[in-house]
């Protein structure tokens, strides 16, 4: 390819190439040298564009490298020795911490098994639903005053099952361990 011809197929496309450079970089100080970066790549490897009908596309693809290329390179680095108190809390859960709530978790689902249907439906729709009084009247076909009691009754039932089950024999749930 010709440079009158590079020329010709730049000049609809440079303003489309300034806005993206823009509005990656968001910030005008590098964009125009970026700018000049892609036209220069570009300018070097004009003899690889084939069809001159993909000249934008072929244009953008280096833009958008060259994007990439500025920020892969450009990234600072700061080191945490400047920061002698910094500390980063591990934000995954201790495998000792999440080991108990699923043997915790285990232990209510079976305890809760142990219930009768009426009871599992009180406690899901109000604990673990998070249903109203009034909501849970209407899905267990009581009034509410019967939901408030059949809801109070099962957590009753549940306890005393979980109070005989193997681990609630050790500190039960919510119970610090020493």
């Amino acid at each position: 390819m010709s440079e009158n011809t590079f020329e010709a197929l730049l000049g609809p496309n440079l303003r489309s190439v300034r806005t993206l450079v823009q509005r990656r970089l968001r910030t005008s100080g590098y964009a125009e040298d970026l700018v000049q970066e892609i036209l220069l790549r570009a300018f070097q490897r004009r003899d690889q564009l084939r069809v001159h009908a993909k000249f934008r596309t072929w244009l953008w693809s280096i833009a958008l490298n060259e994007i990439r290329s500025f920020f892969r390179r450009d990234r600072s680095t700061v080191s945490l020795e400047e920061f002698p108190n910094f500390e980063a809390p591990d934000p995954s859960m201790p495998p000792l911490v999440r080991l108990e709530r699923m043997e915790r978790r285990a232990w209510v689902h079976a305890s809760m098994a142990e219930l009768s249907e009426r009871d599992q439906a009180a406690i899901r729709l109000r604990d673990i639903e998070d249903k109203s009084v009034r909501e849970a009247a209407s899905a267990l076909n009581c009034s509410e005053s019967a939901a408030r009691t059949a809801h109070f009754r099962a957590r009753q039932r549940l306890a005393q099952i979980m109070a005989s089950a193997p681990l609630g024999g050790r500190q039960g749930v919510g119970a610090g361990s020493s």
